[in-house]
């Protein structure tokens, strides 16, 4: 019996950039005012960061995570919210390793660039860069 041919081929997943965004809010807010603030970020997934199995607490902070399809529409939300519900916002884009399993393992940041809130203008969105805006 012949033994099947082996392969070369190795699968190792996909790598690459999203856009990971962390917003404190300046308060708690309630998962519905949450949801309603971060609606203005169209197309990302989120994360809302609450006591575990606790529906009804209040969420203190948020992490949005996607492709970055435009940056001036991310500054205009990052701006608003700044303006508004935000306490502090760290938004870059983060290097990732994505299994064939689905599992995202990111990869650390290279650098950290804190500026001030009003400067949302300055985030350039440098892969492996995450800009704080406090």
């Amino acid at each position: 019996m012949a033994t099947p041919p082996t392969s070369a081929r190795t699968d190792k997943g996909v790598r690459g950039f999203d856009l990971d965004l962390h917003v404190t809010f300046a308060r708690p807010l309630s998962r519905d005012a949450a949801l309603g603030v971060l609606r203005a970020a169209e197309g990302f997934t989120v994360d809302l960061y609450a006591p575990h199995g606790d529906l009804g607490a209040s969420v203190p902070s948020a992490r949005l995570t996607g492709p970055l399809r435009d940056p001036e529409a991310v500054r205009a939300v990052l701006t608003a919210w700044l303006q508004g519900e935000a306490r502090a916002v760290e938004v870059g884009l983060h290097g990732f390793l994505r299994s064939s399993t689905g599992q995202t393992d990111w990869v650390p940041w290279r650098r950290n660039l804190v500026l001030p809130r009003a400067d949302v203008h300055r985030v350039a969105f440098e892969e492996g860069v995450k800009y704080v805006l406090e």
